[in-house]
C-alpha cells in the first residue's frame, strides 16, 4: 500500500490484454462449453431420437398391415409428436436463464459446471482477508488509562491522524467521525517518525500516538499489554498513558448471513487464512465459525482442500488474493471476489463482480432453483412424450395435432425456465447489495 509518495506508472501493454480483456475471453470460451448436465440431456435425446425411428418404422409397418390407407400418416404423426425438442432444452434453457439472472445480480460465471457443482457442494471454504472482511482495519476497542474518557482520547488522535495517509490513521479518524468528529481539538506541530508514529502539541503538552516502544518513550514505562487478535495504536502523554485503539480488519456486513444460511443448508463452512492463528480465531468467532486455520501458507491451503476432495467432499471456494490462486483452481468450484487479486479471478470459476459476499448465496439459491426447474422440465419432457407417442401411434392424433403438440411442448419448457430469470426480492441485504439488485 502506498500511502506517502507519488509514484511513475509506465503503460507496458494495451487494452485489450487487459483484465477486463482476459475476463472476456474466459466467458467467451465458457460459453462454448457445455456443462455435464447438458451433455447427459444431449445423449439421452440423440438415443432417444434412434429408437423413434426404429419405433416410427415399426407403427409404419403395423399400420402398413392393419390400413396402408394411413400408414404414412400416422408415421409422421408420431415422428413429428415426439420431436426431441423439450428433452433437448430442459436442461440448456434453465442455465441459460438462470445465468443471466446471476449477470445482472453481480455474479459473473466463467465456467459452464457453476451452478450444478455448487448445488451439490458439501464444504464452503472462505478466505480472510478481503473476503470475509473488508480488508482495511477499523477500531474495534479503546481501552482508557488516563484521566480522559474514550471520547476524548479518540477526538485527539483523530486530531492528530487527521493529515496522514495511513490505513491505520484512517481508521481512527473514521471512528472520531462516527462518533461525532474530533470535539474541537487542535494540535500543533505534529512530527512523523516513520514506521514508529507520530508526536504532536494540545494544550502546552506533548502527546505521542503509535506504536508502544514509540509511545513508551515518553510516557516513561513500558506500554500495557494489549489484546490478542487486534494491531495496538496507543496514545500516551508525558509522564503517563492515555489509550490503547484495538484496531482489526473489518467484518463485511452481510458476511455473518452468508455463514449462517450455509450451515443452516448443512454446508461445512471452514476459514483458512495466512494471517496470525489468533486473528482468524476472533474472526471465526465473531461470525460463527467452528473450524478455522490460520497461518496457512498457499501450498497449505491447497493440500488442505484436495484433502477433503479425497475423503469424498464437493468444495467450494472463496477468496480474493493472489496467495488463493492455486486452491481457487483446485476446488470443485471457486469465487473470486471482483475487487481482488487479478490471478485470483483468472482462476476461479465465478468472479463476484457486485463486491458482496452474499452474492455466493445468490448464486446458491440460483443453482437450487435451476436444478428444481431441470427436475420439472424433463418430468414434463418424459410425461408428455409418454402420453403423446402412444396416442399418435394408435391414431389420435393427425401430423398437425401432433406440430401442435411438440410446438407447446417446448414453449412449456422455454417458459418455465425463463421464471429462473426473475431476481427474488431481498428482504435483508445490505445498502450495497440492494444498490446492485436496483440496477439490475
Amino acid at each position: 500500500v502506498n500511502a506517502t509518495q507519488a509514484i511513475v506508472v509506465r503503460v507496458t501493454r494495451m487494452a485489450k490484454e487487459s483484465t477486463l480483456s482476459t475476463l472476456v475471453k474466459l466467458i467467451e470460451r465458457a460459453g462454448q462449453a457445455k456443462p455435464q448436465l447438458s451433455l447427459w440431456a444431449d445423449k439421452v435425446a440423440a438415443w432417444f431420437v434412434a429408437a423413434l425411428l426404429v419405433f416410427a418404422v415399426v407403427i409404419f409397418g403395423v399400420w402398413q398391415w392393419v390400413d396402408p390407407s394411413r400408414a404414412w400418416q400416422i408415421a409422421v404423426a408420431v415422428l413429428v409428436v415426439s420431436c426431441p425438442c423439450a428433452l433437448s432444452l430442459a436442461t440448456p434453457s434453465a442455465l441459460a436463464a438462470a445465468t443471466d439472472r446471476l449477470v445482472r445480480q453481480g455474479v459473473l460465471a466463467v465456467q459452464p459446471h457453476v451452478l450444478e457443482t455448487l448445488y451439490r457442494t458439501t464444504h464452503v471454504i472462505f478466505d480472510k482477508t478481503g473476503t470475509l472482511t473488508l480488508g482495511r482495519p477499523a477500531v474495534r476497542d479503546i481501552a482508557v488509562f488516563g484521566a480522559d474518557d474514550a471520547a476524548r482520547c479518540l477526538s485527539l488522535a483523530a486530531a492528530m491522524e487527521a493529515s496522514s495517509a495511513h490505513p491505520l490513521a484512517h481508521a481512527i479518524v473514521e471512528a472520531a467521525a462516527k462518533a461525532g468528529g474530533q470535539g474541537g481539538v487542535t494540535v500543533s506541530g505534529i512530527m512523523h517518525t516513520a514506521g514508529q508514529g507520530l508526536e504532536a502539541e494540545a494544550g502546552g503538552l506533548r502527546y505521542r500516538l503509535g506504536s508502544g516502544t514509540f509511545v513508551a518513550e515518553i510516557a516513561g514505562s513500558p506500554a500495557p499489554q494489549a489484546a490478542g487478535g487486534f494491531t495496538p495504536v496507543y496514545l500516551g502523554t508525558e509522564g503517563g498513558w492515555l489509550a490503547r485503539f484495538d484496531l482489526a480488519d473489518e467484518v463485511r456486513p452481510d458476511a455473518k448471513e452468508v455463514v449462517a444460511h450455509f450451515q443452516s443448508h448443512g454446508k461445512n463452512v471452514i476459514l483458512l487464512s495466512g494471517d496470525e492463528e489468533g486473528v482468524t480465531r476472533r474472526v471465526a468467532a465473531e461470525l460463527g465459525i467452528a473450524t478455522a486455520h490460520g497461518e496457512f501458507l498457499p501450498d497449505q491451503k491447497l493440500a488442505f482442500v484436495q484433502r477433503l476432495q479425497r475423503e469424498g467432499a464437493v468444495v467450494a471456494m472463496v477468496g480474493d488474493g493472489i496467495n488463493d490462486a492455486a486452491v481457487l483452481k483446485a476446488a470443485d468450484v471457486s469465487f473470486a471476489m471482483g475487487s481482488g487479486a487479478a490471478l485470483a479471478q483468472t482462476h476461479a470459476d465465478t468472479v463476484l463482480l457486485s463486491g458482496r459476499i452474499s452474492s455466493v448465496v445468490d448464486a446458491y439459491r440460483a443453482a437450487a432453483q435451476t436444478m428444481a426447474v431441470i427436475r420439472q422440465n424433463l418430468a414434463w419432457a418424459t410425461i408428455y412424450n409418454i402420453i403423446a407417442i402412444p396416442a399418435a401411434a394408435v391414431g389420435l392424433l393427425n401430423p398437425w395435432l401432433s406440430g401442435i403438440g411438440m410446438s407447446v411442448s417446448s414453449a412449456v419448457v422455454v417458459i418455465n425456465a425463463l421464471r429462473l430469470r426473475r431476481i427474488p426480492r431481498v428482504t435483508s441485504a445490505s445498502p450495497a447489495g440492494q444498490q446492485v439488485l436496483k440496477a439490475a
